[in-house]
Protein backbone atom coordinates (compact mmCIF):
# COMPACT_ATOMS: atom_id res chain seq x y z
CA UNK A 1 0.00 0.00 0.00
CA UNK A 2 3.19 2.17 0.88
CA UNK A 3 4.65 1.72 -2.54
CA UNK A 4 1.33 2.63 -4.59
CA UNK A 5 1.23 5.89 -2.58
CA UNK A 6 4.57 6.63 -3.22
CA UNK A 7 3.93 5.56 -6.99
CA UNK A 8 1.06 7.98 -6.82
CA UNK A 9 2.90 11.08 -5.53
CA UNK A 10 5.82 10.71 -7.92
CA UNK A 11 3.28 10.73 -10.95
CA UNK A 12 1.64 14.05 -9.53
CA UNK A 13 4.88 15.59 -9.02
CA UNK A 14 5.93 14.97 -12.93
CA UNK A 15 3.10 16.25 -14.15
CA UNK A 16 3.14 19.04 -12.11
CA UNK A 17 6.54 19.79 -13.21
CA UNK A 18 5.63 19.53 -16.65
CA UNK A 19 2.97 22.21 -16.21
CA UNK A 20 5.08 24.44 -14.85
CA UNK A 21 7.82 24.24 -17.98
CA UNK A 22 5.29 24.18 -20.73
CA UNK A 23 3.79 27.54 -18.51
CA UNK A 24 6.88 29.37 -18.66
CA UNK A 25 7.57 28.27 -22.31
CA UNK A 26 4.69 29.59 -23.06
CA UNK A 27 5.35 32.98 -21.09
CA UNK A 28 8.64 33.39 -22.47
CA UNK A 29 7.12 33.10 -25.92
CA UNK A 30 4.81 36.05 -25.47
CA UNK A 31 7.81 38.40 -24.14
CA UNK A 32 9.37 37.71 -27.19
CA UNK A 33 6.44 38.43 -29.25
CA UNK A 34 5.86 41.51 -27.50
CA UNK A 35 9.38 42.94 -28.21
CA UNK A 36 8.86 42.45 -31.95
CA UNK A 37 5.63 44.20 -31.67
CA UNK A 38 6.46 47.00 -29.88
CA UNK A 39 9.90 47.65 -31.54
CA UNK A 40 10.23 51.26 -32.26
CA UNK A 41 12.72 51.01 -35.23
CA UNK A 42 12.07 47.70 -36.63
CA UNK A 43 14.78 46.24 -39.59
CA UNK A 44 12.08 45.37 -42.07
CA UNK A 45 8.65 45.98 -43.08
CA UNK A 46 7.74 42.58 -42.79
CA UNK A 47 6.11 40.98 -39.41
CA UNK A 48 8.30 37.67 -38.16
CA UNK A 49 7.16 35.44 -35.25
CA UNK A 50 8.24 32.45 -34.03
CA UNK A 51 6.39 28.92 -34.94
CA UNK A 52 6.26 27.35 -31.68
CA UNK A 53 5.72 23.67 -32.83
CA UNK A 54 8.68 23.73 -34.89
CA UNK A 55 11.25 26.35 -33.99
CA UNK A 56 11.01 28.15 -37.49
CA UNK A 57 10.96 31.63 -38.42
CA UNK A 58 7.54 32.57 -40.97
CA UNK A 59 5.61 35.30 -42.35
CA UNK A 60 2.33 36.68 -41.70
CA UNK A 61 0.20 36.24 -44.92
CA UNK A 62 -3.51 37.23 -45.82
CA UNK A 63 -5.76 35.32 -44.48
CA UNK A 64 -8.09 35.91 -46.98
CA UNK A 65 -6.07 34.21 -49.29
CA UNK A 66 -7.96 31.06 -50.91
CA UNK A 67 -5.88 29.72 -53.21
CA UNK A 68 -3.02 27.41 -51.51
CA UNK A 69 -1.18 26.85 -54.89
CA UNK A 70 -0.30 30.74 -54.89
CA UNK A 71 2.59 31.60 -52.81
CA UNK A 72 0.95 34.24 -50.58
CA UNK A 73 1.73 37.51 -50.21
CA UNK A 74 3.37 38.98 -47.22
CA UNK A 75 1.67 41.86 -45.10
CA UNK A 76 3.69 44.40 -45.41
CA UNK A 77 3.39 47.86 -42.31
CA UNK A 78 3.66 50.71 -44.36
CA UNK A 79 6.39 53.68 -44.24
CA UNK A 80 6.04 56.43 -42.17
CA UNK A 81 7.93 59.40 -44.33
CA UNK A 82 10.44 61.63 -42.66
CA UNK A 83 10.26 64.76 -42.94
CA UNK A 84 13.48 66.55 -43.10
CA UNK A 85 12.67 70.27 -41.32
CA UNK A 86 15.36 71.95 -43.44
CA UNK A 87 13.71 71.32 -46.03
CA UNK A 88 10.06 72.09 -45.05
CA UNK A 89 11.79 75.62 -43.56
CA UNK A 90 12.96 76.30 -46.93
CA UNK A 91 9.70 75.86 -48.20
CA UNK A 92 8.09 78.19 -46.01
CA UNK A 93 10.67 80.50 -46.76
CA UNK A 94 10.35 80.30 -50.49
CA UNK A 95 6.51 80.86 -50.10
CA UNK A 96 6.50 84.32 -47.87
CA UNK A 97 8.89 85.47 -50.85
CA UNK A 98 6.58 84.35 -53.35
CA UNK A 99 3.28 86.04 -51.89
CA UNK A 100 5.12 89.25 -51.21
CA UNK A 101 6.48 89.18 -54.88
CA UNK A 102 2.65 89.27 -55.97
CA UNK A 103 1.77 91.26 -53.49
CA UNK A 104 4.38 94.09 -54.81
CA UNK A 105 3.68 93.37 -58.25
CA UNK A 106 -0.22 93.27 -57.99
CA UNK A 107 -1.20 95.47 -55.33
CA UNK A 108 -3.59 92.19 -53.66
CA UNK A 109 -3.13 91.57 -50.66
CA UNK A 110 -2.52 87.20 -49.67
CA UNK A 111 -3.61 86.17 -46.02
CA UNK A 112 -2.07 82.74 -45.97
CA UNK A 113 -4.63 82.80 -42.90
CA UNK A 114 -1.86 81.98 -39.84
CA UNK A 115 1.26 84.70 -39.07
CA UNK A 116 2.80 81.69 -36.69
CA UNK A 117 5.30 80.46 -39.08
CA UNK A 118 5.78 77.39 -36.69
CA UNK A 119 1.90 76.45 -36.27
CA UNK A 120 0.78 76.29 -39.75
CA UNK A 121 2.54 75.69 -43.03
CA UNK A 122 0.12 75.67 -45.40
CA UNK A 123 -0.84 78.53 -47.82
CA UNK A 124 -4.53 79.34 -48.80
CA UNK A 125 -4.18 81.89 -51.68
CA UNK A 126 -7.90 83.00 -53.47
CA UNK A 127 -7.17 85.05 -56.66
CA UNK A 128 -9.56 86.22 -58.83
CA UNK A 129 -9.96 85.77 -62.67
CA UNK A 130 -8.72 88.77 -63.38
CA UNK A 131 -5.97 88.57 -61.36
CA UNK A 132 -4.47 85.58 -63.19
CA UNK A 133 -1.27 86.34 -65.56
CA UNK A 134 -2.88 86.31 -68.92
CA UNK A 135 -0.43 85.15 -72.06
CA UNK A 136 1.65 87.74 -73.61
CA UNK A 137 -0.50 89.25 -76.24
CA UNK A 138 0.29 90.91 -79.45
CA UNK A 139 1.64 94.55 -79.45
CA UNK A 140 -0.83 97.36 -80.88
CA UNK A 141 0.33 98.92 -84.13
CA UNK A 142 2.07 102.05 -83.60
CA UNK A 143 4.58 103.89 -85.91
CA UNK A 144 6.58 105.53 -83.42
CA UNK A 145 9.98 103.01 -83.33
CA UNK A 146 10.24 104.08 -87.24
CA UNK A 147 9.59 107.61 -86.68
CA UNK A 148 12.18 107.91 -83.99
CA UNK A 149 14.86 105.90 -86.56
CA UNK A 150 13.84 108.21 -89.58
CA UNK A 151 14.37 111.17 -87.39
CA UNK A 152 17.98 109.77 -86.04
CA UNK A 153 19.36 108.53 -89.58
CA UNK A 154 17.54 110.44 -92.39
CA UNK A 155 18.24 114.45 -92.35
CA UNK A 156 15.89 116.86 -93.76
CA UNK A 157 16.92 116.66 -97.40
CA UNK A 158 15.87 112.96 -97.18
CA UNK A 159 19.49 111.65 -97.40
CA UNK A 160 20.33 108.55 -95.20
CA UNK A 161 23.07 107.74 -93.22
CA UNK A 162 22.84 104.13 -93.96
CA UNK A 163 26.29 103.24 -92.64
CA UNK A 164 24.94 104.18 -89.03
CA UNK A 165 21.29 102.69 -90.07
CA UNK A 166 22.99 99.65 -89.81
CA UNK A 167 23.21 99.50 -86.12
CA UNK A 168 19.19 99.88 -85.85
CA UNK A 169 18.98 97.16 -88.60
CA UNK A 170 17.55 94.75 -86.21
CA UNK A 171 15.45 97.58 -84.18
CA UNK A 172 13.86 97.75 -88.08
CA UNK A 173 13.18 94.37 -88.33
CA UNK A 174 11.03 94.59 -85.51
CA UNK A 175 9.24 97.41 -86.75
CA UNK A 176 8.48 94.96 -90.02
CA UNK A 177 7.14 92.72 -87.56
CA UNK A 178 4.94 94.37 -85.92
CA UNK A 179 3.52 95.63 -89.15
CA UNK A 180 3.36 91.90 -90.50
CA UNK A 181 1.26 91.67 -87.24
CA UNK A 182 -1.29 93.81 -87.59
CA UNK A 183 -2.77 94.20 -90.89
CA UNK A 184 -4.94 96.73 -92.41
CA UNK A 185 -8.83 95.98 -91.21
CA UNK A 186 -12.05 97.19 -92.53
CA UNK A 187 -12.51 99.56 -89.52
CA UNK A 188 -9.52 101.35 -90.57
CA UNK A 189 -9.80 104.78 -91.96
CA UNK A 190 -8.35 105.19 -95.52
CA UNK A 191 -5.62 107.68 -93.98
CA UNK A 192 -4.58 105.26 -91.58
CA UNK A 193 -4.17 102.42 -94.19
CA UNK A 194 -2.19 105.09 -96.18
CA UNK A 195 -0.12 105.37 -93.56
CA UNK A 196 0.32 101.88 -93.00
CA UNK A 197 1.39 101.14 -96.55
CA UNK A 198 3.41 104.14 -96.93
CA UNK A 199 5.51 103.08 -94.03
CA UNK A 200 6.00 99.90 -95.24
CA UNK A 201 6.78 100.55 -98.19
CA UNK A 202 9.78 102.64 -97.18
CA UNK A 203 10.68 100.24 -94.46
CA UNK A 204 10.83 97.20 -96.42
CA UNK A 205 12.69 99.44 -98.79
CA UNK A 206 15.55 100.67 -96.37
CA UNK A 207 15.95 97.01 -94.92
CA UNK A 208 17.03 95.90 -98.37
CA UNK A 209 19.80 98.37 -98.69
CA UNK A 210 20.86 97.67 -95.45
CA UNK A 211 20.71 93.67 -96.00
CA UNK A 212 23.26 94.08 -98.62
CA UNK A 213 24.92 97.26 -98.10
CA UNK A 214 27.11 98.63 -98.83
CA UNK A 215 26.40 98.72 -102.34
CA UNK A 216 26.26 101.97 -104.83
CA UNK A 217 22.01 101.49 -106.02
CA UNK A 218 19.37 100.24 -105.11
CA UNK A 219 19.79 98.62 -108.90
CA UNK A 220 22.20 96.49 -107.58
CA UNK A 221 19.17 94.31 -105.76
CA UNK A 222 18.03 91.25 -107.35
CA UNK A 223 19.41 92.51 -110.83
CA UNK A 224 17.62 95.66 -110.79
CA UNK A 225 14.34 93.95 -109.95
CA UNK A 226 13.56 94.07 -106.19
CA UNK A 227 10.39 95.54 -106.88
CA UNK A 228 9.03 92.40 -108.09
CA UNK A 229 11.47 89.82 -106.33
CA UNK A 230 11.14 91.38 -102.78
CA UNK A 231 8.71 89.77 -100.94
CA UNK A 232 6.73 90.37 -97.59
CA UNK A 233 3.66 88.07 -96.73
CA UNK A 234 0.63 90.15 -95.08
CA UNK A 235 -2.28 88.25 -94.17
CA UNK A 236 -1.08 85.26 -95.74
CA UNK A 237 -0.39 86.95 -98.55
CA UNK A 238 3.01 87.20 -100.72
CA UNK A 239 3.38 91.15 -101.55
CA UNK A 240 6.08 92.69 -103.30
CA UNK A 241 6.75 96.64 -103.33
CA UNK A 242 5.25 97.10 -107.12
CA UNK A 243 2.08 95.19 -105.38
CA UNK A 244 1.64 97.91 -102.16
CA UNK A 245 2.36 100.85 -104.44
CA UNK A 246 0.86 100.45 -107.30
CA UNK A 247 -3.04 97.45 -106.09
CA UNK A 248 -2.64 98.52 -102.27
CA UNK A 249 -1.88 102.48 -102.55
CA UNK A 250 -2.46 103.94 -105.94
CA UNK A 251 -5.28 101.45 -107.43
CA UNK A 252 -7.43 101.38 -104.40
CA UNK A 253 -7.06 105.29 -103.26
CA UNK A 254 -6.52 107.02 -106.55
CA UNK A 255 -4.26 109.26 -105.60
CA UNK A 256 -1.23 110.31 -107.20
CA UNK A 257 0.70 112.10 -104.62
CA UNK A 258 1.53 108.21 -103.01
CA UNK A 259 4.53 108.65 -105.52
CA UNK A 260 6.15 111.47 -103.60
CA UNK A 261 5.66 109.64 -99.97
CA UNK A 262 6.87 106.20 -101.18
CA UNK A 263 10.85 105.98 -101.74
CA UNK A 264 12.56 104.00 -104.09
CA UNK A 265 16.19 104.91 -102.36
CA UNK A 266 17.45 106.64 -105.30
CA UNK A 267 19.05 109.89 -105.99
CA UNK A 268 16.22 111.00 -108.33
CA UNK A 269 13.55 110.22 -105.94
CA UNK A 270 11.49 111.90 -103.93
CA UNK A 271 12.69 112.71 -100.93
CA UNK A 272 12.25 110.31 -97.63
CA UNK A 273 10.32 112.17 -95.12
CA UNK A 274 12.50 112.02 -91.91
CA UNK A 275 9.39 111.02 -90.49
CA UNK A 276 6.56 108.01 -89.84
CA UNK A 277 3.24 108.74 -92.11
CA UNK A 278 0.44 108.16 -89.48
CA UNK A 279 -3.32 108.31 -89.97
CA UNK A 280 -3.01 111.77 -88.41
CA UNK A 281 -0.44 113.45 -90.31
CA UNK A 282 -0.90 112.00 -93.95
CA UNK A 283 -2.97 114.41 -95.44
CA UNK A 284 -0.58 117.12 -94.53
CA UNK A 285 2.73 115.58 -95.79
CA UNK A 286 0.92 114.47 -99.36
CA UNK A 287 0.36 118.21 -99.65
CA UNK A 288 3.90 119.17 -98.06
CA UNK A 289 5.87 116.30 -99.86
CA UNK A 290 4.38 116.81 -103.25
CA UNK A 291 4.14 120.84 -103.11
CA UNK A 292 8.61 120.41 -101.97
CA UNK A 293 9.34 118.23 -104.84
CA UNK A 294 7.78 120.16 -107.60
CA UNK A 295 9.44 123.01 -106.76
CA UNK A 296 12.73 121.48 -105.80
CA UNK A 297 15.52 122.03 -108.92
CA UNK A 298 17.61 119.20 -108.27
CA UNK A 299 14.26 116.99 -109.36
CA UNK A 300 11.97 119.51 -111.49
CA UNK A 301 12.93 123.04 -113.55
CA UNK A 302 9.30 124.64 -114.30
CA UNK A 303 9.05 128.25 -116.04
CA UNK A 304 5.94 129.93 -117.47
CA UNK A 305 6.46 128.66 -121.02
CA UNK A 306 8.39 125.00 -120.77
CA UNK A 307 9.12 122.45 -117.96
CA UNK A 308 12.03 119.97 -117.52
CA UNK A 309 10.27 117.47 -114.66
CA UNK A 310 11.24 114.14 -113.32
CA UNK A 311 10.52 110.81 -115.50
CA UNK A 312 7.94 109.71 -112.65
CA UNK A 313 5.76 112.04 -114.50
CA UNK A 314 6.20 110.11 -117.95
CA UNK A 315 6.15 106.48 -116.38
CA UNK A 316 3.25 107.24 -114.03
CA UNK A 317 1.30 109.70 -116.59
CA UNK A 318 -1.17 107.85 -116.18
CA UNK A 319 -1.70 108.29 -112.41
CA UNK A 320 -1.64 112.38 -113.09
CA UNK A 321 -4.80 111.89 -115.55
CA UNK A 322 -2.65 111.22 -118.42
CA UNK A 323 0.36 113.05 -120.30
CA UNK A 324 -1.83 115.93 -121.57
CA UNK A 325 -2.83 116.63 -118.03
CA UNK A 326 0.97 116.74 -116.35
CA UNK A 327 0.84 120.51 -116.79
CA UNK A 328 -2.39 120.87 -115.12
CA UNK A 329 -1.39 118.85 -111.97
CA UNK A 330 2.00 120.77 -111.93
CA UNK A 331 0.32 124.01 -112.17
CA UNK A 332 -1.33 123.22 -108.56
CA UNK A 333 1.45 122.98 -106.77
CA UNK A 334 3.91 125.15 -108.22
CA UNK A 335 5.77 128.53 -107.02
CA UNK A 336 5.25 130.14 -110.23
CA UNK A 337 2.97 130.67 -113.39
CA UNK A 338 3.25 127.86 -115.77
CA UNK A 339 1.24 128.31 -119.08
CA UNK A 340 -1.28 125.58 -120.25
CA UNK A 341 0.80 125.24 -123.39
CA UNK A 342 3.96 125.06 -121.67
CA UNK A 343 5.99 122.52 -123.45
CA UNK A 344 6.99 118.97 -121.24
CA UNK A 345 10.52 117.59 -121.21
CA UNK A 346 11.88 114.72 -118.55
CA UNK A 347 14.68 114.51 -116.64
CA UNK A 348 17.26 112.10 -116.57
CA UNK A 349 16.99 109.66 -113.58
CA UNK A 350 19.71 108.82 -110.66
CA UNK A 351 19.60 105.89 -109.76
CA UNK A 352 22.66 106.22 -107.23
CA UNK A 353 21.70 105.75 -103.84
CA UNK A 354 19.99 108.36 -102.34
CA UNK A 355 22.97 108.86 -99.21
CA UNK A 356 23.81 111.55 -96.96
Amino acid sequence: MKQLLFILSLICLLALACSNAIQEKANNNDSQLNQLHNSDNPSSDEIIAENLDHHKTVEFVDATESNKNVSPKPITKPVKPVINQTQLSNEKSNNKIAIEEYQNNTGQTINNGNTDDNTNNDVSISISESDVIQPETKKALSHDIFDDLLGKYVNGNGGVDYNAFLKSKLILNDYLTLLKNNPPQTSWSNNKEIAYWINMYNAVTIYSILDKYPISSIMDLEGGKVWDKKKIVIAGKELTLNIIEKDKLLKRFKEPRIHFAVNCAAASCPPLLNKAWTEENVQSYLYKQTKAFINNKKYNYLSSGSIEVSQIFNWYSGDFGGSDKVVNFIQKYADIEVQNDASVGFKEYNWQLNKK
